[in-house]
């Protein structure tokens, strides 16, 4: 075995047949080159096969030092006690001879399989790997809940899509979420991408979220970043709705409904005494007056908003192995219409026509009790689908420069 930089195409023919995260990817790569950032691509390999690949950044600290990270890396089998020694012992190395401070690691490793209320239903064997990278240096950040500005979140929600046709993932939603897919169809909302030009419709909606959920994380910049990025492995989605089109909907359900009671009603005159027929009549003259309802709220809605309403928008990312929701955001004026289902069920369908097997909600806090949590409705929502939660193994940590890296955190402290 060597320890080497490896060439892009080694780099990217590797994490793509080896179950990896985006930000493992040639595209995250060469978007932080672009930008003149630091960044590495360090393996192992035998021969010419390649056993283990990394995309490292570094970054400066303390004015003469750089910090180091991998997210969701390196990519190899953490189990192979020999492969993890020698390649973490020569990481060392290389980062030592590069001013490195210290290094923090984030495999993209499963320590439990969770259902959606957050209990074990399956659990994998990670000591073996804690007690490898203590022997090597790396102290384990432990298994914290919630979220943290100083790491990436330990608790995905993630949708198997392996070997599923789409009538299967839609029967095996819980019953409301399969209801307001439904609904979303009847009502007509839609969904198309939004070129470069559009992101500040994507933003307008995810400033929405960040004040309803009182955060604030990236500006607009960064997210056109990330859509250039990732080019044809990124959507930015929007769901919408034609009032116009709605409104014709309406029409002909309230034609029909019209018809139905119209059609009762002389049923009864001629038997008044029938009470099945009478509580039928009662129902249809009922449902009449709703349609008739919403299309004047519809009527009223459209004078004042316009023809075309924006829903719910996303940013998504997609790799070999699975499609990633990442920042999205919603306007609570239009929640009648659910967008936000719409979008999941169309980026759904889209991931699973790829041939990928996990649709990852992405991140939750992983505090699942209800009087507690941060997220439940978000975790419920997610829920629904059908998602379970993958927990990770968490972030490691190791100092390269002992000195320095004490006075590091004594300036963290103040």
């Amino acid at each position: 075995m060597k320890f080497c930089e490896l060439t892009i195409d080694e780099f990217d023919s590797f994490v793509k047949d080896e179950f990896s995260h985006y930000t493992q990817t040639r595209a995250h790569y060469t978007g932080r080159k672009a930008m003149n950032m630091d960044v590495h691509l360090v393996g192992v390999k035998e021969g010419e096969r390649v056993l283990a690949a990394c995309l490292l950044t570094g970054a400066i600290s303390l004015k003469f030092f750089k910090y180091y990270y991998t997210h969701k890396g390196p990519v190899m089998d953490h189990h192979n006690q020999e492969l993890v020694r020698f390649f973490y012992t020569h990481l060392t190395s290389y980062l030592k001879a590069r001013k490195g401070l210290f290094v923090l690691v984030d495999p993209y490793m499963t320590r439990n399989y969770l259902d959606g209320d957050g209990n074990v239903t399956a659990e994998q064997p990670v000591d073996d790997v804690i007690q490898t990278m203590a022997s090597l240096g790396y102290m384990h950040r432990g298994y914290p809940i919630g979220y943290s500005m100083d790491s990436q979140a330990r608790y995905f929600s993630v949708l198997d899509l392996t070997a599923k046709t789409d009538d299967e993932l839609l029967k095996e939603m819980e019953y409301k979420t399969r209801r307001n897919i439904n609904k979303t169809i009847e009502m007509g909302v839609q969904m198309r991408d939004l070129s470069d030009d559009e992101m500040d419709k994507f933003f307008s909606l995810y400033r929405m979220a960040e004040d309803k959920h009182d955060f604030s994380l990236f500006g607009l910049e960064t997210f056109k970043r990330m859509k250039k990025m990732y080019g044809d492995n990124a959507r930015v989605v929007l769901a919408y709705i034609d009032l116009n089109d709605y409104l014709s909907r309406l029409q002909a359900q309230l034609t029909a409904k019209r018809t139905e009671f119209e059609t009762s009603n002389e049923e009864l005159k001629q038997n008044p005494d029938f009470r099945k027929l009478k509580n039928k009549t009662a129902e249809l003259e009922k449902a009449v007056h709703q349609i008739e309802k919403k299309i004047a709220e519809t009527e009223e809605l459209k004078q004042s908003d316009g023809d075309i309403l924006e829903l719910a928008s996303a940013i998504y990312i997609f790799n070999n192995h699975e499609l990633y929701y990442l920042s999205s955001g919603s306007n609570p004026k239009y929640n009648k219409f659910m967008g936000a289902y719409h979008m999941q069920w169309e980026m759904i369908k889209f991931a699973n026509q790829l041939g990928l097997k996990r649709y990852n909600f992405y991140g939750v806090s992983g505090d699942f009790n209800e009087e507690t949590s941060p997220d439940m409705g978000v975790i419920k929502f997610k829920k629904g689908f059908n998602a379970y939660i993958d927990e990770q193994i968490g972030d490691f940590i190791k100092p390269l420069n002992g000195p320095a890296y004490k006075f590091y955190q004594l300036l963290k402290r103040k």
